[in-house]
């Protein structure tokens, strides 16, 4: 991890850190101001309401209530599993499966007026800054054609370009091919040749747009904090309405003794 990398953590977790403080205390404020109504019966008329409606009812709002938090806390899970498998496995590849691989930049988005090979070979396969593409094994050194578009690793960095020129093997180089690579929306080829053993993947125009940057947040300090802060919400939750539905029930029993409701049901006596 790099010095900006822990600088960007400690900056996301000290936010966490303020964020999670101020949304507790919002919490045990409204906590107690609702407890404080329900103790002095400014609640009776809702209370009296909720609690004489049938037990199906009841039961429903608890099951709506618990389904919406699963498919929450499944949600966030999945997503951050998700982003994690893409970030471990986004230089690797097997044999007929394609990897994931989130583009960063926007160096393949369009098709430059400049780039006059775009246009006449009819190259319509752009690239958009935060799609999510599908890449595969490589072909063969000798199967690699001009206007593939190749995942290749330089100065550890993953790019993502078209090959727009292959230099065969002679003298200078007799046992490679050398592959020269530009970025569609770049006026000029990369710096260096490409050699085969650079290369990773090849892409072969199956992309998912703008998916890539829910699942770079996802895989940043920042995304990880706020699943926390997600979790403990949801884990907050429950025992928050545990407790006032505690408090209600203790109000609800206190008000049928002073006012004798005699005319509650054996399923609306059961809630309480």
């Amino acid at each position: 991890m790099t010095d900006y990398d822990l600088y960007i953590f400690f900056l996301c977790f000290t936010v966490f850190t303020i964020l999670t403080v101020l949304l507790f205390g919002m919490l045990y404020f409204i906590v107690k101001q609702s407890l404080r109504l329900i103790r002095c019966g400014e609640e009776d008329d809702y209370i009296i309401k909720e609690f004489t409606q049938t037990k199906k009812q009841s039961k429903a709002i608890g099951v709506f209530n618990t389904v919406v938090s699963v498919v929450l806390c499944v949600f966030f899970l999945i997503s951050f599993i998700f982003s994690i498998y893409i970030n471990v496995t986004e230089d690797v590849y097997f044999k007929n499966t394609p990897t994931l691989k989130v583009v960063k930049t926007g160096s393949m988005a369009e098709k430059r007026s400049t780039n006059e090979y775009l246009f006449k070979n009819d190259l319509n396969d752009q690239i958009k800054t935060f799609d999510l593409i599908l890449t595969y094994e490589l072909p063969e050194e000798k199967d690699l054609k001009l206007y593939d578009i190749v995942v290749y690793e330089a100065d550890n960095t993953l790019v993502v370009h078209r090959i727009v020129g292959i230099e065969e093997p002679n003298e200078r180089h007799p046992n490679e091919r050398w592959f020269t690579c530009q970025g569609d929306n770049v006026e000029l080829p990369d710096r260096f040749p490409v050699h085969y053993s650079q290369m990773k993947g090849i892409y072969r125009g199956q992309r998912v747009a703008f998916v890539g940057s829910f699942i770079l947040f996802m895989q940043s300090p920042a995304g990880w904090l706020c699943i926390l802060l997600v979790v403990a919400a949801i884990i907050a939750t429950p025992i928050i309405e545990k407790k006032i539905l505690s408090e209600k029930k203790k109000r609800f029993k206190l008000i049928v003794k002073q006012n004798n409701l005699n005319t509650l049901s054996k399923e609306q006596v059961e809630l309480v």
